[in-house]
């Protein structure tokens, strides 16, 4: 039973993602469909990538997943394929893979050109449903991977321009490359650089850490965490620290005194 994710934009309330399920369940019935979310922020692909590099690891090798956060559907950007070692990452060629270009083994990186494993009619606006479901479904079925299109470069795919953590005398220059639903501000400061106590400032709000679980905090004040994505956080115990500093993703984070 081949594994297919799927994630997107698309929300709960409206039937996308649903469609997309029906489009590969007909064309693979033995497929195992399995949501990461469908709740990204709308045409958000800097959120889409952070998610889709945070979740592919934890599903079993072999695993397709499928991620259509699309503002440019129907233009001229390009529907992919891409196979590293161990899994296969389908969807629009417009960022949303920066992650995984970089901490997978990339082999294969196949355009989608082969019409014969779309639907018949393509609309303009949800080649979820018409071009990346069932690409996904075929490849599930067995489809050889160089029949669904010309060969391309790994180097011309579409890459996000995400500042790089800079390293200090005194600690890190790190950015926010994530919020979640709780508010908390993820940063790109991975945990293993970071022991014993710190402090630093986000849009001119001070923070300090580390705590080894939200309830050490005191309420209402800016804390640092060691979070589960591997990442330094800050959050607020008991509150959202994205609306306490304005915080968005991008945003600097300066911690000092990493010991």
């Amino acid at each position: 039973m081949q594994i297919i994710t799927l994630t997107t934009d698309f929300g709960s309330s409206d039937p996308f993602f649903g469609i997309m399920k029906g489009v590969i369940l007909t064309i693979c019935p033995n497929a195992r469909i399995e949501d990461i979310t469908h709740d990204i922020n709308p045409q958000d692909i800097w959120q889409a990538n952070f998610v889709i590099q945070s979740t592919y690891h934890y599903f079993p090798k072999g695993t397709i997943h499928v991620c259509v956060v699309d503002p440019g559907v129907g233009s001229t950007r390009k529907p992919v394929l891409i196979k590293s070692k161990d899994y296969y990452f389908i969807g629009p060629d417009n960022g949303i893979f920066t992650g995984i270009l970089e901490k997978e083994n990339v082999t294969d990186v196949i355009e989608l050109t082969e019409k014969k494993y779309w639907l018949k009619n393509v609309s303009q606006t949800f080649h979820g449903r018409d071009i990346f479901s069932p690409v996904a479904a075929h490849l599930a079925s067995g489809v050889k991977l160089d029949s669904f299109g010309k060969s391309a470069k790994k180097e011309d795919l579409v890459k996000l321009l995400i500042k790089k953590l800079i390293k200090h005398k005194d600690g890190y220059s790190s950015t926010v490359q994530f919020i979640d639903h709780f508010g908390n501000i993820i940063t790109n400061l991975p945990s293993d650089n970071v022991s014993g106590e710190m402090h630093g400032s986000i849009r001119n709000r001070s923070f300090e850490g580390l705590v080894s679980s939200f309830t050490e905090a005191k309420q209402n004040k800016l804390t640092a965490i060691k979070g589960s994505s591997g990442y330094i956080e800050i959050f607020v115990n008991k509150g959202n620290a994205a609306k306490v500093t304005g915080a968005v993703i991008g945003d600097t984070v300066e911690v000092k005194y990493c010991l």
